[in-house]
This record gives structure tokens, C-alpha cells and sequence, in this order.
């Protein structure tokens, strides 16, 4: 063959190659572009499967048809009545406010004399206050800019959070496919796992889980625990809409923010509106709301799932911005994954020994129940 046959035919094999490649990328970018949609609720599916994966196995036992089946259910009710709560709070907050504006008879309770009192802040809000009480339509015409993009941020939220809550209960659905299914999905992730780490597949799992596990106890359950808490104090002390508030509450706790940013208001608007024996109470009981975590956190994380808090900020932050508000739960436990494995992965450059396999058993040490060994636990989802 000389040499212009095999410049030809090298020519021929670069165009067939790239031809296939092109094909190839063009199917796989169809295919992610479809499948992409869901990618979010199926990883939130995923995530709540291994979470509570332990949990059914020990309710159901030899069963787990029967534990897959309990978590829905009372999946389902965690969803379903927080979510008819809150509608259920903004929604007789409109309809009573609108039937006072239609019959001339809203009114803004004054707020108390001592107000004024308050240092550094006390004559502002008293004189605001009462020009919201005397001239509404003066105090509306002059903040008109602020209240419409108030209102269009309003207006983006409810419908963030209602396809939220449709991506959840999807979520829950996939979650339960794979507890019905577990060994088969076990089997289908592992030579995934061989092929990013050979000969550590079975670790890799192992780490995901565990890190999963800490993650979703520490960050997600402490945060539910707080948005719980403080709504049963604002329902208590008489806060409007205390279900808004919450539902607020539990962003910012995911975010990692301190709770008085959203407690702190409702502290004052208390002091403002109430007497001082329940303002004082519900100033107590939101300080109690705001340290809680920091009993929590502890003893759910574990010592052994060293996520820093700026990975799950940034995680919860950016999953917000680029999913809604699934993508804040979702982006914390995956950020967090991820650093755990790259963590793992720096320690292998190193030359550590099998450091996936040590990282796993740390956090799983740090996931074990006080009382049990890793020989009680049954395998990981």
C-alpha cells in the first residue's frame, strides 16, 4: 500500500469515527435531554430511599414489601398535611382579609404605646406602624414599587413550591420502587461503581450511603425538627400565617442560617401586638428553636461525617437556584456526597491505603444506632 492509498484510507477510518462519535454524543445529548426533567426527583427518590432504607428494614423485617409500603403511607401524610396546612393558613388569610377590605372593615390593630420606647428602632416602626393604621392608602401609594415586586416574588415561590411538592410526591413514588427493589438496584450500581473505581465499587457504595445517611439526619431532620417547633410557637402566639413562616423557617435551617432571621420578626411583631407575659414566652421558646441545632446536629451528623458547613450551604443554595425548592435539599446531600468522595479520592493520591473503604467505615461507625454493631445493620441500599 503507498502512501496516498494510506492517507486514504486513514481519512476513511478519522471519518467514520468521528461520524460515529457525533451520532453517539447527538443520542446520549436526546436521550439526557429527555430524561433530564426528572433527573432532580429521581435523585431526591434515591436519596430518601437510602435514608431510610435501615429504618423499614428493621420495621419489616423479612418483609420488605411491607416496610416499603408503611414509608409511603407515612411519607405521604409528611407531605400531604404540612402541605394542606400551609395552603390552609394563606388561604384564610386572604379570604379574611378580603372580606374586611370588601366590607370596609380592615382594620390594622394599633400598636402599643410603648413601642416608641424601643431604643434605636422603636419611633420608626411606631411611626410606620401608625401610618398604617390611619392612612393605608397614603403608606400602599408611596411603597407601591416595593409592594409589586413583593408581590411577583410572592406569585414565583407558590408556584416554585407547588411543582416542589409534585416533584416530592414523585419522588416518594421512586423512592418506593427502589425499597421494593433493592437487591436488584444493589446489583445494578455495583459495576457502575467498579467502572470510577475498580476493585473499590462495593466501598464506593458504602461511602455514598453512609454520607447520605449522616447528611440527610443531620442537615435535613434537624431543619424539620425547627420548622416543626417554630410553628407550633408562632400558631401558639398568635402569628399570621404561621405556616408561611415555617415553611421559611425550614429554608433558612437547610441553608444553615441562623433561625432568629426568620424568628426574630415574629419576636418583634409579638412584643408589639401581644402582652408581654406571651411575647416574653415566645421570645423564650424561638431562642430554645434556635440553639436546638446545636444539641441536634451532634448526635444526628455523627462525628464521623465531617461535611463542612459552607459544602452544605453552597450545595442547599445552589440546588435552590438551579432546581427550586427540591434543589435545597437535594443539593445539600449531593454536594455533600461528592466532597466525601473527592475527599476519599485525594487521600488514594496520597497513598493511603484503600482510603474509600476507611472513609465508609468511619461514617458508618458515626450512622451506627448507640447500642448496636455493623453486624446488626443489614446491607445498604
Amino acid at each position: 500500500m503507498d502512501s496516498r492509498d494510506s492517507q486514504e484510507f486513514f481519512l476513511s477510518r478519522v471519518t467514520a469515527g468521528t461520524i460515529r462519535v457525533v451520532l453517539i454524543g447527538g443520542w446520549i445529548a436526546w436521550c439526557l435531554q429527555i430524561v433530564l426533567p426528572f433527573l432532580v426527583p429521581v435523585l431526591w427518590g434515591a436519596i430518601i430511599a437510602t435514608a431510610v432504607y435501615p429504618l423499614t428494614r428493621r420495621i419489616s423485617g423479612k418483609r420488605p414489601k411491607l416496610g416499603a409500603m408503611v414509608f409511603g403511607v407515612v411519607a405521604l401524610a409528611v407531605i400531604v398535611v404540612p402541605t394542606y396546612l400551609f395552603f390552609d393558613s394563606i388561604g384564610s388569610f386572604v379570604v379574611r382579609v378580603g372580606r374586611q377590605l370588601a366590607q370596609g372593615e380592615l382594620k390594622v390593630p394599633p400598636p402599643r404605646p410603648d413601642v416608641a420606647n424601643w431604643p434605636v428602632i422603636g419611633k420608626r416602626i411606631y411611626t410606620f406602624w401608625m401610618g398604617v393604621v390611619n392612612a393605608p392608602a397614603s403608606v400602599v401609594e408611596g411603597h407601591l414599587p416595593q409592594l409589586r415586586e413583593v408581590g411577583r416574588w410572592l406569585a414565583q415561590s407558590l408556584g416554585s413550591l407547588s411543582l416542589g411538592i409534585l416533584q416530592s410526591l414523585f419522588a416518594v413514588a421512586v423512592a418506593v420502587a427502589f425499597l421494593l427493589k433493592t437487591d436488584a438496584t444493589l446489583r445494578a450500581l455495583l459495576p457502575v461503581a467498579e467502572r470510577f473505581a475498580p476493585r473499590r465499587g462495593q466501598h464506593l457504595i458504602d461511602l455514598a450511603s453512609a454520607t447520605v445517611r449522616a447528611v440527610a439526619k443531620g442537615v435535613l431532620g434537624v431543619a424539620a425538627i425547627q420548622a416543626a417547633l417554630a410553628w407550633v410557637g408562632m400558631a401558639v402566639a398568635g402569628v399570621p400565617a404561621p405556616g408561611a413562616w415555617a415553611l421559611l423557617m425550614l429554608i433558612t435551617s437547610v441553608a444553615q442560617l441562623p433561625a432568629m432571621i426568620v424568628l426574630g420578626p415574629m419576636v418583634v411583631y409579638v412584643f408589639a401586638s401581644s402582652s408581654t407575659n406571651v411575647a416574653v414566652g415566645f421570645l423564650v421558646w424561638s431562642v430554645l428553636v434556635g440553639l436546638i441545632d446545636n444539641v441536634l446536629k451532634p448526635i444526628l451528623l455523627g462525628r464521623g461525617a465531617g461535611v463542612p458547613t459552607l459544602v452544605i450551604v453552597i450545595g442547599a443554595l445552589g440546588g435552590m437556584i438551579s432546581s427550586g425548592i427540591i434543589g435545597l435539599f437535594v443539593g445539600a446531600v449531593v454536594l455533600a456526597v461528592g466532597f466525601e468522595l473527592f475527599a476519599a479520592w485525594v487521600k488514594g493520591s496520597e497513598g493511603e491505603a484503600d482510603p474509600i473503604a476507611a472513609v465508609a467505615a468511619e461514617l458508618e461507625r458515626a450512622t451506627l444506632t448507640p447500642g448496636h454493631s455493623a453486624a446488626d445493620h443489614p446491607p445498604r441500599a
